[in-house]
């Protein structure tokens, strides 16, 4: 399958298999290849603070957008400022799992079947997004300023789900593209 290698290609670097050098080289891949997914938890771990919750992050968020859009946003500004923390955690745990198929798909390259290995790849990453995304709202129930809500987890792991299926539509194009 070369859709795989278009998507992804640049940021798996081959592993030498000589001597010495190969489990260290093999460390340093896995690496590479999981270090977006800790930095995408590290990120939700901030973000999920009590300095970050929505009482925190209206007034600098109604700033730019009466910057960008004037003075109307004062009506609306409630419903605003939800939609844009709503499109914040979809589109974040939906790169996030973006991430986590990346890193699965290199963990499974020894299936015999790509067909298998790409659904499995999308299945753990999508799992991986619902278990990170319950963590975090269940984290987020103890914070006076928090709430912990199931819905966000459904939201996060849609962000997921979409995510995945634009990637997957996306590898079936340019495999249906490539020459044979």
């Amino acid at each position: 399958m070369a859709s795989p290698s278009i998507v992804f290609g640049a940021y798996a670097p081959p592993v030498s298999t000589r001597g010495s050098a190969q489990p260290r080289a093999r460390l340093q891949a896995q690496l590479w290849t999981w270090l977006p997914v800790l930095a995408c938890i590290t990120v939700f771990a901030v973000e999920s603070s009590s300095y970050l919750g929505s009482d925190h992050t209206s007034p600098p968020l109604r700033r730019i957008a009466e910057a960008l859009c004037g003075g109307g946003v004062d009506a609306h500004w409630l419903l605003i400022h939800h939609l844009i923390r709503k499109t914040g955690h979809f589109l974040g745990y939906g790169v996030f799992s973006l991430f986590c198929f990346r890193g699965f798909w290199r963990a499974l390259q020894g299936e015999a079947s790509v067909s298998l290995r790409q659904l499995r790849a999308y299945g753990l990453a999508i799992l991986a997004t619902f278990l990170v995304a319950g963590v975090d709202e269940f984290h987020q129930s103890f914070l006076l300023n928090r709430t912990g809500q199931f819905s966000d987890v459904l939201l996060d792991t849609a962000g997921g789900v979409a995510l995945c299926l634009a990637l997957f539509l996306a590898m079936q194009s340019a495999r249906s593209s490539s020459p044979r």
